[in-house]
């Protein structure tokens, strides 16, 4: 009986070689598979720009950039970004501003409504003083198109009409 570890695993005797297997080659083999290094996600670039309407910067917009060849993307990945009070935004996809896989893209380009701080749906909000014409929050109607290169991008300003 010294033979064994154990006299009742899995409805019979387990020898030590099988458990010596399992733990110094299975267990590693299991480990690496399960544990990846983020394989899954495509490397990322930085990419930032500006939209403007009629030649001022517009604020609390979303830009989203959607591939135009979805089958370079493990998971249909979308880039995005917020503008800021200059019109300005940086690319996310994975992480806050990582940028965006290199590719083609159309762009959709659509303003976000104020962020209240309390009240919920109650509280009354400043009207937004630039609309953006709806087909431009549509990434197909909006007639925008940017390439992330493999390196950083920063893109010519994204000159939005009101006409």
């Amino acid at each position: 009986m010294t033979r064994y570890f154990c006299s009742n695993v899995f409805s019979g005797l387990f020898p030590i070689k099988r458990l010596f297997f399992f733990v110094a080659i299975l267990c590693p083999l299991l480990a690496a598979i399960g544990c990846g290094s983020g394989s899954i996600q495509q490397p990322t670039y930085p990419a930032s720009g500006s939209v403007t309407l009629d030649g001022k910067p517009v604020k609390n917009a979303l830009v989203v950039f959607h591939a135009i060849d979805k089958s370079k993307f493990k998971w249909e990945e979308v880039p995005q970004g917020t503008t800021d009070e200059q019109g300005s935004f940086r690319l996310f996809t994975y992480a806050t501003d990582d940028g965006a896989p290199a590719g083609e893209y159309r762009v959709g380009i659509a303003v976000m409504g104020a962020a209240d701080d309390e009240g919920g749906d109650q509280v009354k909000h400043e009207r937004l003083s630039l609309k953006i014409p709806t087909k431009y929050a549509n990434a197909e109607t909006s007639g925008i198109k940017a390439t992330i290169e493999k390196q950083s991008t920063t893109f010519a300003p994204f000159a939005l009409s009101s006409k």
